[in-house]
């Protein structure tokens, strides 16, 4: 390992660290693995009521938890790479860091996208209970 990649290693570790406080990275990992739990343990029987009633809930539901699923792992990829020691970044990159770089910045971008596409399709999702629940809706598609 050269001296080069050392001091590029100690400026990497601070801009992570700055990364990881200013977006709040630990938190929202957690809050996306959260989610995804509480997704995957609905049991089908207890969206019978919303499947039965309304397609576009199943599918909707189904995409979500595939996207977020999605999210949580590159949040995990991100994460493994925060926690690398030097050695380990070294061997990962092959002593380039800049590669690491560019490697975060399209898990950042990617999970971003992925996020946006949830809020609308959980959108989706939401509208489809609110016209099971809401009576005139229910009376207007029978």
């Amino acid at each position: 390992m050269s001296q080069e990649f050392s001091k590029d290693f100690e400026k990497f570790q601070v801009k992570i660290h700055k990364f990881v406080l200013e977006t709040n990275f630990a938190s929202k990992a957690s809050e996306y693995k959260e989610s995804f739990n509480k997704m995957a343990s609905v049991a089908p029987d207890d969206m019978k009521h919303y499947i039965q009633q309304s397609p576009d809930f199943l599918q909707a539901r189904n995409e979500s938890l595939s996207l977020m699923e999605k999210i949580v792992e590159l949040h995990m990829q991100l994460e493994d790479i925060f926690k690398m020691d030097e050695s380990a970044l070294y061997i990962k990159s092959k002593g380039d860091l800049a590669s690491i770089d560019k490697e975060i910045a399209l898990h950042v971008k990617e999970s971003a996208r992925l996020i946006h596409q949830f809020e609308k399709v959980s959108e989706i999702g939401r509208k489809a209970i609110e016209k099971v629940d809401n009576p005139f809706f229910a009376q207007a598609s029978s």
